[in-house]
């Protein structure tokens, strides 16, 4: 159904923008890339991270340590930074094959 009333109306023009961005893929090359199909914004936030620490060339020796958010931490309950850890375990695992599976493929390895 068309807005023949406002045909000028700023919302229609931020619509018009934000199509015209996804047309072109602009979010993704914001990014640096695609995120893996179906990853949640928590696996997305955390494939980010990985990605620029291996760009800098920095090994990550302990996940959780290096990529927990220390100020969430200190203000969850014992029970909820369990939960938590447990989440960030599964998604940097799920995020590191991912990963690892892009680098070979980009070498030709696979």
């Amino acid at each position: 159904m068309a807005n023949i009333r406002h045909p000028d109306c700023a919302i229609r023009s931020l619509a018009s923008e934000a199509k015209r961005r996804l047309r072109e893929g602009a979010y993704q090359k914001e990014l640096g890339g695609a995120f893996p199909y179906g990853a949640s914004p928590a696996q997305k936030r955390l494939y980010i991270r990985l990605k620029e620490l291996l760009d800098k060339g920095e090994e990550v020796v302990n996940p959780i340590r290096q990529l927990a958010d220390e100020e969430l931490l200190s203000r969850l309950s014992h029970a909820d930074k369990q939960r938590y850890v447990f989440q960030l375990a599964a998604d940097y695992t799920a995020m590191k094959r991912e990963l690892d599976h892009r680098l070979a493929t980009a070498r030709g390895e696979l």
